[in-house]
């Protein structure tokens, strides 16, 4: 926690777009992904374990100076260690700058979708305007119509973040996430999260229903122009509490921002079909860079 300001000041110095430099998303999965971070001259260097045992990769150095040196350490950290060189997340404005102060060194791919971020514009997901919104806003309206007078969203704080912790176990045991690993990484990443709710200036609501908690989410302000949302979860029986949580977390939390980043689809069919039905303004592309052939 003591390095949130300075791990922020990095960040600061470009706006790419990805949740990975987030440092609530940093410290909340700094155990599931073993994240080691340290800091060499204006620049935030990042490793992390993948969780299908391959070696350990890096992050693509945040910061202000000289990138080339950042670069220089991160390799002859894998050297030292033994590894084969690996940088992840790459953010594509980041190639150019790479590229411009190690030209030809790196061979860059996206061989992946599954880890590209959902954006999306913050206004629609407040109004939810337009015909390819109308499902959505229609769930909605069908919800406040359906349980008028029954259902109230609150904002998180240190005082109710039990119930959302709660909930989340109460939806870990309906949906199966005993014997899953990512969810059970998933479930210490949040109680880290909510023990450190206002240190980590995180943002959330809680949504219930006569009383009882039906759904949770929270996230916080990424950079100046975007808010990344870390976690929602919903009782995907009741019909548009997903939809509501959703919209009543962009209303209250996101006027201030152009963008809400709501992170990946995993792979995951269910998810990705519900990301993509919200219809992203872009997408977060991260590229994996690796040493050119004859550059080690």
């Amino acid at each position: 926690m003591e390095d949130k300001q300075a791990v922020e000041a990095c960040a600061s110095h470009h706006d790419y777009h990805l949740c990975e430099h987030c440092f609530v998303d940093l410290f909340m999965w700094s155990s599931h992904y073993d994240t080691q971070i340290c800091f060499l001259e204006g620049f935030l260097l990042i490793k992390m374990t993948p969780l299908d045992g391959g070696h350990d990769r890096y992050l693509a150095p945040v910061g202000e100076g000289d990138l080339g040196a950042a670069l220089d350490a991160i390799e002859q950290d894998a050297a030292e260690r033994g590894i084969p060189f690996c940088m992840v997340s790459v953010a594509e404005p980041m190639i150019e700058r790479i590229e411009a102060v190690r030209p030809g060194r790196y061979t860059f791919s996206h061989d992946n979708e599954d880890g590209d971020d959902y954006i999306y514009l913050s206004e629609k997901l407040r109004t939810l305007s337009g015909k390819k919104l109308q499902s959505k806003r229609n769930l909605v309206n069908r919800f406040r119509a359906t349980y008028e007078g029954r259902w109230q969203y609150e904002d998180l704080s240190p005082d109710n973040v039990k119930d959302a912790f709660g909930y989340h176990i109460r939806w870990c045991n309906r949906n199966g996430c005993a014997q899953n690993r990512d969810f059970q990484g998933e479930t210490c990443a949040i109680v880290h999260a909510l023990r450190h709710f206002e240190a980590l200036e995180l943002r959330g609501g809680l949504l219930r229903l006569d009383g009882e908690v039906i759904a949770f989410t929270f996230g916080c302000k990424a950079t100046e122009d975007m808010v990344v949302v870390q976690i929602e979860k919903a009782d995907s029986s009741i019909a548009g509490a997903y939809q509501m949580i959703n919209q009543q977390f962009a209303l209250r939390h996101c006027g201030d921002v152009t963008y809400v980043d709501r992170e990946e689809d995993l792979g995951l069919e269910g998810l990705r079909k519900a990301k993509r039905s919200y219809h992203p303004v872009m997408r977060g592309v991260k590229y994996t860079a690796v040493l050119r052939e004859g550059q080690a």
